[in-house]
């Protein structure tokens, strides 16, 4: 009769096909491993704030509406947040029915006390545009 599973040693088997002992405890009981995990995490969540902290700092921008006027001419009405006494730059586009760029102007907002400005603004095109928008708006440095 040949000898079952049960009756043949376990480092036997583990010789014969390579495998190793299971660890008697989970990985999440190991302090090397949880400890590892608990870093990655924090250094996650560290990431995570600075990135939030970062982009939620420096000018914003609103638009408030836009309009076509003819073949050659949009416009669009924008509001920009940005600290006191900031001299902003901002893009406007417009495109077409392709979505290609067929106007495209920057807007200078000199430095003022002002937190929170609206500005209208006439974008020449090359063709008749469908919209007109914001593409950004960034801080000047002096």
């Amino acid at each position: 009769m040949s000898p079952s599973r049960s009756d043949v040693p376990a480092d036997v088997l583990a010789q014969r096909y390579g495998r190793r002992p299971r660890p008697e405890q989970p990985w999440y009981r190991r302090p090397a491993r949880l400890a590892a995990a608990v870093v990655g995490g924090l250094l996650v969540l560290a990431y995570g704030g600075w990135l939030a902290v970062a982009q939620s700092q420096g000018p914003s921008f609103t638009e408030i509406s836009h309009q076509v006027v003819d073949d050659r001419t949009a416009q669009i009405r924008f509001s920009v947040t940005r600290p006191a006494g900031t001299q902003v730059r901002c893009q406007v586009h417009a495109l077409d029915s392709s979505s290609a760029e067929v106007g495209l102007v920057q807007v200078d907002l000199p430095a003022s006390q002002d937190t929170d400005v609206q500005e209208s603004v006439q974008v020449r095109t090359t063709s008749r545009a469908v919209t007109v928008g914001v593409e950004s708006c960034s801080a000047v440095e002096r």
